[in-house]
C-alpha cells in the first residue's frame, strides 16, 4: 500500500519541490546580484554613505578650525555679510516706502476735503496724525530690521557652536590631525606628535591622508581642494575599536553582516540548483502518465489563443523579475510571509515552465503550431478586417467615424485638462474639436443610420411625450420636411420644458434660500428665549442671552428689510429723486463709513479718482446704498491679505466705477446668477450676508438708467457700475 502511494504521489511531490527550489534559487540569485558589491570585505569604505560621513567630519574640522575660526570675534556686520546686510536694508526700505505711501494715501483725501471745506484745524489735526503714524511706522521698521540682523548674527554664532559640538561628539569615532604648512600650527583631537598619529594610522580600520593625488568621490574632492588651496596637510583615522558608540564601526559591522548573509545565500543557491537539477533528471525519467494534473493544465492552456498566451508569459515574466528584484526574502526571520512569497514565486515559475513546455511542443509540431496560430486573436481580427474591407467606401466611412469619435474623447480630455491646469490653449483645442464633432459628425451619422421607420417611431415617441428621440432630416423631400417640422416641434417643446424647469428651479431655490436665511436667526431666537425661561440664570447669563437675541433680531430685521426692498425694486414701485450728484465725494464718504471695518480687515484698498468732482445724474441716497452694498460685499467675500482696487473715471457720456478684488470662494456658476436673489459666492452660506446686496444694487442702477455688471477672470472679481453723466 505504501509503495503504491509513493509511486502515485512521488512525482507530484518532486514536481512541487522542483518549483519551490527553483523559486528559492531565483530569490537567492536576485538578492546576491542586487547586493554583490557587499561581497567585497572593504566595500563599506568605498560606499557613498561612508564618504558622506567622512566628508561631514572633514567639513566640520575645516569650519571650526579654519573657515569660522575667528567667528566669536567678528562684528555683527561681518557675521551677517555686507551683501546680505545691504539686501536686508533694501527690503525693509521698500517695505517702509510702501507703508508710507499707503498712510499718505489714506490721509490725503481727507486732508484735501478738510482744506476745501475751510476746516483748517481738522486738516492740521489729520496732518499731525499722519506724521505721527509715519514716525511710528518708521520706528517699527527700524526695530524690525535691527531684530532681523541680530537674528542672523545669532544664527551664525549658533551654527558655529553646533559645529564645535558636532566635531567634539565625533572625537571617539574618528581621529584627525591637520597641520598648516604655512604657520606650522597643528589642529587635532588626539595627539600633536606626528609619529603617534602615523603609528595609529598603521593599526586603523581606515585612514586617509590629505591632500590626495586624485580623489574619486566628489565630496572628498571638494575637501581636498580646500587642503590644496590653503597648503594644509592632514590625517583622518578610524580606529579598530571606538571608546564609545561609533557610527562608522556600526555601519562597517552592518556591511560585514550583509556580506556574511550573501555568502550563506550563495551556498543556499548552489544547494538549491543542485537539488533542482537532480529532481529535474528524476522527473525526466518518469512516464507522462504520472502527471495527470499537468496534462489537464496544459489542455486548458491550449484553449487560450496563442498571442494571448505570449502576452501573458511576457507579463508574468516581468512581474516575477520585478517581484524577486524588490523582495526582502532573506532579511527577516522565517514566517508566514516567506511561505507566501516562496509559493507565489514557485507558481509563477510553474506557469512559465508549463508555457515553455508547450512552446517546445509547438516548435516540434509545425502542424499544431499552424492550427493554434490560425485560431489566434490576431488572425481572427485580420480576417474580420479583410471581410470589412470588401466594400471600401463603407469601411472608409466607418473607420473615419471611428477615428473622429476617438478624437472626441481626446478633445473632452483636453477640455478637462485645460480646466484643471488652467491651460487656455488645451481648453480651446478640445472645445473646438468637440463642438466641430457635435456640429458635423453626429448629424452625418444620424442621417445615414435613420430610415423611414425611424421617423415613424420618432413621431410615435414624441406623441407619447418622449422628446429625446431625433429624426433624421435627409434630402429635400416630404419626409425630410416632415422630419424637420417634427424636430422643430420637439425643439420648441424642449425649450419650453427647459424654461419651465429653470423657472421651477429658481422658485425652489428662492424658497429654500429664504427659508434657510430666515430660519437660522429665528431658530436662535427660539432657543435663547427657552433658555431665558430657566429660573436659575445669573444676571450675567441673562444679559449675554439678551445680547444674542438683540443680534439675531437685528439680523432677522435686516433680512426682512432687504427682502422687502428687493421686492420693491423688482416691482419698480420706488420713487427716485434724480439730481446732479458728486459721485467722487459720495464714494469717499462711503469708504469713510467703512473705515473701521476696512482697518480691522486684512484687505488693502487702492482708490483712484480722476478728479475730486465727478458728477452724474442719480438718486444720492439710492446710490449711497449701491456703494454700501458693493463695499460690504468686498469686505465679506474678498480673499484675505489681498488688494482691492477702486477706480472712478469720467467718460464722454457716462461715469464708470470699477471695483476689482480676488474672490475668497470659487465661483463655479454663471456670474449673472449672482444677481439672483439670495445667491451668494459662498454657497455654503456661512457668511452674514443676505444674498440680496447685488440684486438690490443692480435694480437701483437699472431704475436710474445706469448699468451694473460683473466680470470674472479666474478668481478676479470685477464689478462695473455705469452712471449717466450729468
Amino acid at each position: 500500500m505504501a509503495t503504491r502511494l509513493k509511486n502515485k504521489y512521488g512525482p507530484v511531490i518532486a514536481l512541487v519541490l522542483l518549483f519551490h527550489l527553483s523559486a528559492l534559487a531565483l530569490l537567492a540569485a536576485a538578492d546576491v546580484i542586487r547586493h554583490r558589491e557587499y561581497l567585497d570585505k572593504d566595500y563599506y569604505f568605498r560606499s557613498p554613505s561612508f564618504h558622506q560621513q567622512l566628508t561631514e567630519v572633514v567639513n566640520l574640522a575645516i569650519t571650526v578650525h579654519f573657515k569660522e575660526k575667528n567667528d566669536p570675534k567678528l562684528t555683527v556686520t561681518e557675521k551677517v555679510g555686507a551683501d546680505t546686510l545691504e539686501q536686508i536694508r533694501e527690503t525693509f526700505a521698500a517695505d517702509l516706502r510702501e507703508k508710507e505711501e499707503e498712510i499718505k494715501g489714506r490721509y490725503e483725501a481727507n486732508i484735501m476735503e478738510a482744506e476745501r471745506s475751510g476746516n483748517h484745524a481738522e486738516a492740521s489735526r489729520l496732518a499731525q496724525a499722519r506724521d505721527q503714524e509715519l514716525a511710528r511706522v518708521k520706528q517699527e521698521n527700524q526695530k524690525q530690521m535691527d531684530e532681523r540682523i541680530m537674528t542672523l548674527a545669532a544664527a551664525r554664532d549658533q551654527e558655529y557652536e553646533q559645529a564645535k559640538k558636532a566635531l567634539a561628539v565625533r572625537g571617539d569615532t574618528i581621529k584627525y590631525y591637520i597641520k598648516d604648512r604655512n604657520t606650522g600650527e597643528v589642529y587635532t583631537n588626539h595627539s600633536y606628535d606626528l609619529n603617534i598619529i602615523r603609528n595609529l594610522q598603521k593599526k586603523a580600520a581606515y585612514s586617509i591622508h590629505f591632500p590626495l593625488a586624485s580623489p574619486s568621490d566628489y565630496q572628498i574632492q571638494q575637501a581636498n581642494e580646500f587642503f590644496l588651496a590653503n597648503n594644509l596637510e592632514g590625517y583622518l583615522i578610524i580606529p579598530q575599536a571606538a571608546a564609545g558608540y561609533s557610527r562608522f564601526q556600526d555601519d562597517y559591522a552592518y556591511a560585514l553582516g550583509i556580506r556574511e548573509r550573501l555568502l550563506n545565500e550563495c551556498i543556499l543557491l548552489a544547494v538549491s540548483v543542485i537539488a533542482a537539477v537532480g529532481l529535474f533528471v528524476y522527473l525526466r525519467k518518469r512516464s507522462p502518465l504520472d502527471f495527470p494534473l499537468a496534462d489537464r493544465c496544459a489542455s486548458l492552456l491550449r484553449r487560450v489563443p496563442l498571442d494571448v498566451r505570449g502576452a501573458t508569459v511576457l507579463a508574468v515574466g516581468l512581474v516575477t523579475l520585478s517581484w524577486v528584484r524588490d523582495e526582502s526574502f532573506f532579511y527577516f526571520p522565517i514566517g508566514l510571509e516567506h511561505v507566501t512569497t516562496l509559493s507565489f514565486t514557485a507558481a509563477c515559475i510553474a506557469y512559465l515552465g508549463l508555457n515553455a513546455k508547450e512552446a517546445w511542443r509547438l516548435i516540434n509540431d509545425h502542424t499544431l503550431l499552424r492550427q493554434q496560430w490560425e485560431s489566434s486573436l490576431y488572425r481572427k481580427f485580420r480576417t474580420l478586417l479583410a471581410e470589412s474591407f470588401t466594400n471600401r467606401s463603407v469601411f472608409f466611412k466607418a473607420s473615419l467615424i471611428f477615428v473622429l469619435t476617438i478624437g472626441l474623447g481626446t478633445g473632452m480630455g483636453f477640455v478637462l485638462i485645460g480646466l484643471h491646469y488652467g491651460s487656455e490653449r488645451l481648453f480651446l483645442v478640445g472645445a473646438c474639436y468637440s463642438l466641430l464633432y457635435l456640429a458635423a459628425v453626429l448629424p452625418y451619422i444620424l442621417r445615414r443610420v435613420a430610415l423611414l421607420n425611424n421617423i415613424l417611431r420618432g413621431a410615435d415617441e414624441m406623441a407619447a411625450g418622449n422628446l429625446d428621440s431625433l429624426i433624421e432630416e435627409r434630402g429635400k423631400g416630404n419626409l425630410a420636411h416632415l422630419a424637420r417640422c417634427l424636430n422643430n416641434i420637439k425643439l420648441g417643446l424642449g425649450h419650453a420644458l427647459e424654461s419651465q424647469m429653470k423657472s421651477e428651479r429658481l422658485k425652489t431655490e428662492l424658497i429654500s434660500n429664504v427659508s434657510h436665511d430666515l430660519k437660522t436667526p429665528l431658530t436662535s431666537i427660539v432657543n435663547y428665549v427657552n433658555l431665558l425661561k430657566r429660573p436659575d440664570l445669573s444676571p450675567e447669563e441673562v444679559s449675554s442671552y439678551i445680547d444674542v437675541l438683540e443680534r439675531k433680531t437685528h439680523r432677522l430685521k435686516v433680512l426682512i428689510d432687504d427682502l422687502f426692498e428687493a421686492s420693491k425694486m423688482a416691482s419698480g414701485s420706488v420713487e427716485l429723486h434724480m439730481e446732479r450728484v458728486n459721485v467722487a465725494a459720495l464714494l469717499n464718504q462711503a469708504l469713510a463709513e467703512f473705515n473701521d471695518a476696512i482697518a480691522e480687515s486684512s484687505l488693502t484698498f487702492r482708490v483712484q479718482t480722476e478728479k475730486p468732482h465727478i458728477h452724474a445724474l442719480a438718486d444720492g441716497k439710492k446710490t449711497w446704498r449701491v456703494f454700501e452694498n458693493l463695499i460690504g460685499n468686498v469686505l465679506k467675500y474678498a480673499l484675505p491679505h489681498t488688494r482691492v482696487y477702486i477706480s472712478l473715471t469720467e467718460q464722454a457720456n457716462s461715469v464708470v466705477l470699477t471695483m476689482k478684488n480676488v474672490s475668497a470662494y470659487e465661483i463655479e456658476f454663471d456670474p449673472d446668477e449672482l444677481f439672483e436673489r439670495f445667491k451668494r459666492g459662498d454657497q455654503s452660506r456661512h457668511t452674514e450676508g443676505s444674498g440680496l446686496g447685488l440684486a438690490i444694487a443692480k435694480s437701483i442702477m437699472e431704475l436710474q438708467g445706469g448699468r451694473l455688471a460683473i466680470e470674472l477672470d479666474g478668481d478676479l472679481f470685477k464689478v462695473i457700475v455705469e452712471f449717466q453723466k450729468a
